[in-house]
């Protein structure tokens, strides 16, 4: 087994402790609170093949059940210290960044849900209801990184020899267990995988607050990762979406996400198309540095912002039943293309 990284990331969450791995989160040994898995948010800029992708984990933790003690001086949990998750990615990223837990709030407030024609029956600041409760070795390490309150080890595995190194790893590091069939779901696509922990001495707090990740990577087209909780539990989503071009919205919805506008006729968000300039300055500051998105910043962008719901519950989207990653196409792309004037036939 060759040591370089092994980058595996997925949003399905899994508290550093020992015991069983099939469950999305794991308390730690001896935590009294419990702890739930939350609604996921996520931020993609897109263009000319690069993708700026931010991850903010959702937990969240009850603690009807702690002790006054169990809280730090700032509400931390002292005995909820670190938390693990996987991401798959169709390529190895090339950076990555801290970001400050600002930036979402910020998009909130930049892509509010309004009606399309105000009344006196509905509150205009009302949006639709969420629920927020290369080598030949088998498996190839990469280089580890830290990043802020983050180690990332990336990782590359090949064929069924390399899948079961990899889940082996996965496991033994505090990653849980992965489904068989999702393992083979992404080594056919021989995507890499972020294993990524997230450690605080302090304490993390009870809310799911943490800073989100950003990753920066090549791909011909947007994605997410998404079909890594498959067997994990429902779960929500909810997504923001930054390119120069117009979306296909008949094909995102096969993948169970929806626009406020496809949620409800009578909704709508507002600066779906905008100029680059008025987007909040924490968003801006994902793609300001990417010389790769120069051009999406230079005038106007569509701004989708995507809600996902009861995702992998039993009467909900089955993830099991995806035959692709979540990803997005662009309107231009799935056009028809025009027909060609038939040439008339000479005459005899």
């Amino acid at each position: 087994m060759k040591k370089t990284v092994l980058l595996s990331a997925t949003l399905c969450l899994l508290a550093l402790a020992p015991g069983n791995g099939d469950a999305c989160i794991h308390p730690p040994k001896g935590f009294k609170g419990v702890v739930d898995s939350a609604a996921q948010r996520g931020l993609i800029f897109f263009d000319n093949g690069r993708q700026e992708l931010v991850l903010q984990p959702g937990f969240s933790v009850n603690t009807s059940e702690l002790d006054a003690d169990e809280f730090t001086e700032d509400g931390m949990l002292k005995n909820f210290q670190a938390f693990a998750w996987i991401v798959p990615l169709p390529s190895l990223p090339d950076s990555y960044a801290e970001v400050e837990p600002a930036l979402f709030a910020d998009l909130d407030e930049f892509t509010p849900i309004v009606p399309r024609i105000p009344s006196p029956e509905k509150d205009a600041d009302d949006g639709p209801p969420m629920v927020f409760d290369e080598g030949d070795e088998d498996v190839e390490f990469f280089e580890p990184l830290e990043v802020g309150s983050y180690s990332i080890q990336p990782i590359k595995a090949k064929g069924e020899q390399g899948g079961k190194e990899l889940a082996a790893w996965l496991k033994s590091n505090g990653f849980g267990e992965l489904d068989e069939r999702v393992l083979r779901f992404y080594l056919q696509g021989g995507y890499y995988w972020l294993a990524v922990k997230l450690s605080a001495d302090a304490g993390l707090p009870a809310d799911g607050s943490v800073k989100p990740l950003q990753i920066s990577f090549k791909t011909p087209r947007p994605v997410y990762p998404f079909k890594i909780h498959d067997k994990r539990g429902e779960f929500d989503l909810e997504l923001w979406l930054v390119t120069r071009e117009a979306v296909d919205l008949t094909k995102s919805r096969q993948f169970g996400i929806e626009t406020a506008e496809q949620i409800s006729d009578s909704d709508q968000q507002q600066n779906r198309e905008t100029s680059y300039v008025k987007l909040p300055e924490s968003a801006r500051a994902i793609a300001d540095g990417s010389p790769d998105l120069k051009a999406l910043r230079t005038g106007k962008v569509f701004v989708y912002r995507f809600f996902g719901r009861d995702i992998d519950a039993d009467e909900g989207l089955g993830l099991a039943l995806l035959q692709d990653e979540l990803h997005w196409e662009f309107e231009k792309d799935v056009a028809p293309k025009p027909k060609e004037k038939s040439k008339a036939h000479p005459a005899r």
